[in-house]
């Protein structure tokens, strides 16, 4: 199943380097369904520009992420734990929001 990561453009660029997604606090690399729910989450923290690269999990390798408000942001978000690797065919999409 295809979910998707946002993260800065810096740190897009090490992760495609290393070859992997490294998970943050909790172990944990947050994911949603659709690219632009993804983004959500750092446009909130003042970010308006990113990077989203989409990634093909087993739904099952996944779990929903109860840590934010899903009336907020609109969307679903779960979890994967530990690192992702990638097999290098990754689509990578760029976002700019402005305000």
């Amino acid at each position: 199943m295809k979910f998707y990561h946002a993260t800065t453009e810096e740190n897009m660029e090490k992760i495609l380097e290393d070859g992997c997604i490294k998970h943050s606090v909790g172990n944990v690399v947050y994911l949603c369904k659709k690219p632009l729910d993804a983004c959500k989450f750092l446009v909130i923290r003042g970010i308006r520009e990113m990077c989203v690269i989409e990634v093909n999990i087993k739904e099952n390798q996944v779990e929903e992420s109860l840590d934010h408000s899903e009336a907020f942001f609109r969307c679903k978000a779960y979890t994967h734990n530990g690192d992702i690797k990638l097999s290098g065919a990754e689509d990578v999409r760029t976002y700019r929001f402005d305000l």
